[in-house]
């Protein structure tokens, strides 16, 4: 029975989800100068959409948080540019988000913009760093987009 819940919630999820990717870090080790690019193809213009970032990072990773430069670049040149900053570990350490007792990985999936739609058709750049004031982070395994249909 609990396998097909599991699979259940699954499916519905999965159901929503139009467009997915992620880019892992090598090593772990996030440079500051290294800038994870999306591509975003879009031909539907009338749909609202949910865009979530999905970020892997290890348990051993040094901070509480991460800021991200975001940058979105859509077919006719404009640009929205977003610094953000995700929560990872509550102010007594604990970790947030998924992942085993004995992992060493944490999984977590922040809503970055709700009810968004595509103004035109074609392909949405999105370009992510780090915005810590190390040069090269370490702990963080990947970074990923997400984009589903919106629950009206």
């Amino acid at each position: 029975m609990l396998i097909f819940s599991i699979l259940l919630l699954y499916s519905c999820a999965d159901k929503n989800r139009v467009w997915q990717q992620n880019a892992n870090i090598k090593d772990c080790v996030w440079n500051k100068d290294t800038v994870l690019k999306f591509n975003i193809p879009t031909d539907d213009t009338l749909s609202l959409y949910s865009l979530f970032i999905d970020l892997r990072n290890r348990t051993d990773y040094s901070f509480q948080n991460l800021y991200l430069f975001l940058n979105i670049n859509a077919p006719n040149g404009n640009t929205i540019t977003d610094t953000l900053n995700l929560i990872l570990a509550r102010d007594d350490g604990k970790w947030i988000g998924s992942g085993g007792l004995f992992s060493k990985f944490r999984e977590n999936i922040f809503l970055y913009r709700e009810y968004i739609r595509f103004p035109e058709k074609g392909n949405y750049s999105v370009n992510i760093r780090h915005g810590m004031r190390k040069d090269d982070l370490e702990g963080i395994f990947s970074v990923g987009l997400t984009l589903n249909y919106s629950a009206n």
